[in-house]
């Protein structure tokens, strides 16, 4: 009788803290889970934090966060997770046990494998009383982003027209001055910045002396990248490897070009996100700029919107002169040859690089001046 009185009082003692924890254990509690910054370039280790809280004096013995994530944000293996990982998402799992009261962060570190924007939406959530028999789920939802820039490539930027790198043709009438061509040195005047400042004719006259620029055009890049990994290719991209390095190639072109302290612009037969049209950035200069031109090449998707012949007639109805344009495509034909003479006749220096399968620096397919072409 004794047994059988100790048998019904431990299942009323189960059954009671089993119907407890079911019933507060998920209450007052706090969860949060972010990146530790919000942007980076394709290859990085970043942080993603996550902070459980127990704003309760009930403790948490048991706890499991659950959640599905884009494969290409690697986690580093660590204490408590477990990552189970297919071709195109993985499953994220976290332990934890919470006292009364308390709070609970932890760091995972993740590499970033690919170029992209991923975001963090829901996440499970599921406790257990003390011995793991009655369970209770709910679900909290996120709202943080990572983008994840392509890392650009360190291209030959000495290929590219000299024209282009150094602005080397003055004009008469005053456009913008150019840093890279000194003309001579003038008396220093109020509002002259001190990096102008030439010592050596300073230290001749006796007097503080600026650097005298001289005037030559304006410096305009505009990057044409090709979506199409073959000429037959319709709509779907079948090497993705070969245009994903072609947009690392775009974003190296145009972050030396913007060092160089050119102005640069960007587009592609290719949407962002889902919408239907290509994407075009008109030229800028500086750093926001760049930063701006590496957020679109980011979320470029690898479908295409038209053939790249349209685009390079699209580009040459716009009728704009006097810009240096890099194309960067996988193939090159005598159709899109044409389709680029249309640009060179507007007064542009088109450089066309072919892609590269293989090794580092790509096929120089062509390199003509308007100039070249009117001749």
């Amino acid at each position: 009788m004794f047994i059988l009185w100790v048998l019904l009082f431990g299942m009323a003692a189960i059954y009671g803290q089993g119907r407890m924890f079911r019933r507060y254990s998920l209450r007052k509690l706090g969860y949060s889970r972010k990146f530790r910054q919000h942007t980076c370039f394709a290859g990085d280790e970043i942080e993603l934090v996550e902070q459980l809280e127990n704003r309760k004096s009930l403790p948490v013995p048991w706890l499991r966060v659950e959640s599905q994530l884009p494969a290409q944000l690697q986690f580093l293996q660590g204490e408590n997770i477990e990552v189970s990982s297919g071709s195109l998402y993985q499953n994220h799992r976290s332990f934890f046990s919470l006292g009364s009261y308390k709070r609970l962060t932890r760091t995972h570190y993740v590499k970033a494998l690919r170029r992209g924007s991923y975001r963090l939406s829901s996440v499970t959530m599921t406790s257990s009383d003390l011995l793991g028999v009655f369970r209770q789920h709910t679900q909290f939802q996120l709202q943080d982003e990572l983008i994840v820039y392509p890392r650009p490539a360190d291209v030959p930027f000495h290929l590219l027209p000299s024209r282009s790198m150094q602005g080397e043709y003055a004009v008469k009438r005053f456009i913008v001055p150019d840093p890279f061509v000194v003309s001579g040195s003038r008396e220093y005047q109020p509002g002259d910045s001190m990096k102008q400042i030439n010592w050596k004719a300073s230290a001749r006259t006796g007097g503080l002396q600026v650097h005298q620029y001289d005037y030559t055009a304006e410096r305009n890049m505009m990057i044409l990248l090709n979506v199409e990994d073959n000429e037959k290719m319709w709509r779907a991209v079948s090497n993705e490897a070969l245009i994903e390095r072609g947009i690392e190639w775009a974003a190296g072109v145009a972050n030396a070009a913007i060092l160089q302290g050119m102005a640069a612009g960007f587009t592609a037969n290719m949407p962002i996100g889902s919408g239907p049209d290509s994407v075009r950035i008109e030229s800028n200069r500086g750093h926001e700029h760049m930063l701006l031109l590496l957020e679109v090449m980011a979320m470029l998707q690898l479908s295409r919107t038209v053939s790249f012949s349209q685009l390079l007639e699209h580009e040459a109805s716009l009728g704009y002169s006097n810009q240096d344009i890099v194309i960067l495509s996988a193939y090159w034909t005598d159709t899109l040859e044409l389709a680029s003479d249309k640009l060179r006749a507007c007064g542009n220096s088109v450089t066309v690089w072919v892609i590269p399968r293989e090794g580092l620096e790509p096929f120089q397919a062509g390199a003509k001046t308007g100039e070249e072409v009117s001749a």
